[in-house]
């Protein structure tokens, strides 16, 4: 196989939004490149995001393309309230910023959706409105009110963001909201969750169990974008299916010149534990209004595939800009070009957890041995999505197939590196699997006759057991 005929490896996420959520304009996302279908539950009703859900699942059948869904949070993000138009806030002006919301707002006092806001924040501290462009430092604090000077002037209008870097917020990372949206989203069908403003393990153990109690448990993507989830990555990562580095949040509450460090340093700790890694946030900004990238945006998805995360995010690209397929084939085009360095393939050293148990075993024996018999690829049989996901840790040279039954456990895959998902009728022995994979395969002008694949699977197929067969075969040519 080589270079320009290799499936890109580097997965594509697309946040849905007014500019992609049509019939039509989903069908060319996926057939652009979309692996993955970002909904923000930070806009849009549940009857909103029900009617896009349905349109992706048509289009996900005329494209015969898997997508998998990632529910986004909203988390406890901290806004204005209506102001009265734009406000200008000048250099050493006085702002007072109300835990109250009842009333619209000008300068100087502005309201805030966040109740706890004079109880959080400190005397001397930084708050930051409007994505960092408009900085306050804190002056005094009544009951309500907090009285700040103004550091960084700019303008700011009706519901712009607000960060508070240095304070510990109070507020739990699951609102009201989000457990109403969770439960409205595993209903419908989503296949990850990504939760917001984490700042612990705790909060990521605290959405695993409300799941649970809903009946109904997916992945759990963490979004790393505060300062406390930095402090803390080791706890979150291991508690974590997943981890998002989500530059936007991060940047404005930490120094920027740190989330470089930050971003590789947490997509080598996830990798070391097995988990999906994602780097999101303005990769492509420029192609919201231009057709063609920066040279420093195609340096920043480079830097992102060669450091090896799962998949690359398009945020405001797809769901807001005037060029959402044009932005998903310039990041596929992109991330194929970069998988090409040798440093795409280096496998991270793991963990005990990984290296010590038998799937992690097999999967590694796998791609070794692939590697030995120049095989065309590695088939991982699953029912829970490990076996693949592993094979993918090890980044083998050749193609991997990830098969499962469900259309869920198919969906599930197309997040993971590397693999491609494909369906196949439940076997009842080893026979039976060679039989499926090979049909699913040459029917589909995967492989030909004569190559050569590394299965693995898990035995007996009935049996809760993890990955612990391998088996090297030839597919033969049919008589």
């Amino acid at each position: 196989m080589t270079a320009e005929t290799q499936p890109r490896r580097t997965k594509i996420i697309c946040t849905l939004g007014p500019a992609s959520n049509g019939d039509d304009q989903l069908e060319a996302l996926i057939r652009a490149g979309m692996d993955v279908a970002r909904f923000n539950f930070s806009h849009g009703t549940h009857e909103d995001h029900q009617k896009v859900y349905d349109r992706l699942r048509a289009a996900e059948g005329r494209a015969k393309k898997p997508v998998a869904v990632l529910q986004d949070l909203q988390g406890p993000k901290i806004r204005l309230g209506k102001l009265d138009g734009v406000v200008e806030l000048e250099l050493g002006g006085t702002v007072v910023l109300s835990a109250n919301n009842d009333f619209v707002g000008t300068r100087p006092r502005m309201p805030t959706t966040y109740e706890r806001l004079a109880r959080d924040v400190s005397v001397g501290e930084r708050i930051l409105l409007a994505d960092g462009r408009v900085a306050l430092r804190v002056q005094s604090i009544d009951v309500n009110d907090v009285t700040c000077r103004v550091e960084v002037p700019g303008v700011v209008s009706s519901s712009k963001g607000i960060n508070l870097p240095g304070s510990r917020l109070s507020v739990p990372s699951l609102t009201e909201k989000d457990l109403a949206d969770l439960e409205f989203g595993l209903k419908m069908g989503v296949d990850y969750v990504a939760l917001s403003f984490v700042r612990s393990s705790l909060d990521v153990d605290n959405l695993r169990e409300h799941m649970r109690r809903l009946g109904r448990v997916v992945p759990i993507i963490s979004k790393i974008e505060k300062p406390e989830a930095v402090e803390r990555l080791v706890p979150i990562v291991e508690a974590s299916d997943g981890i998002m580095v989500a530059r936007g949040d991060l940047g404005v509450e930490m120094p920027p010149e740190q989330v470089p460090g930050i971003q590789r340093r947490a997509l080598r700790l996830a990798r070391r534990h097995g988990k999906i890694t994602v780097v999101a946030t303005q990769m492509l900004m420029s192609m919201t209004r231009h057709p063609r990238p920066t040279h420093a945006e195609v340096s920043d998805v480079a830097n992102a595939v060669f450091d090896g995360t799962d998949a690359v995010m398009l945020s405001d690209e797809t769901a807001a800009g005037d060029f959402p397929v044009k932005a998903v084939e310039t990041m596929a085009a992109l991330a194929h070009a970069a998988q090409d360095a040798p440093e795409c393939y280096d496998a991270p050293e793991v963990v005990e957890a990984i290296s010590g148990s038998h799937a992690g075993a097999i999967c590694r024996a796998a791609v070794l041995t692939a590697s030995q018999l120049k095989a065309d690829a590695i088939v991982g049989y699953t029912r829970g999505g490990l076996g693949p996901r592993l094979i993918a840790h090890w980044r083998p040279q050749c193609e991997i197939l990830g098969c499962a039954t469900t259309d869920s456990e198919v969906r599930r895959m197309a997040f993971y590196w590397g693999v491609r998902p494909l369906k196949i009728p439940p076997p009842a022995s080893v026979e039976g699997l060679v039989s499926a994979v090979e049909n699913a395969t040459v029917d589909q002008g995967i492989l030909p006759h004569g190559a050569t694949i590394i299965i693995t699977s898990k035995m007996p197929f009935t049996e809760a057991q993890p990955t612990n067969m391998l088996k090297i075969h030839t597919i033969e040519r049919r008589r």
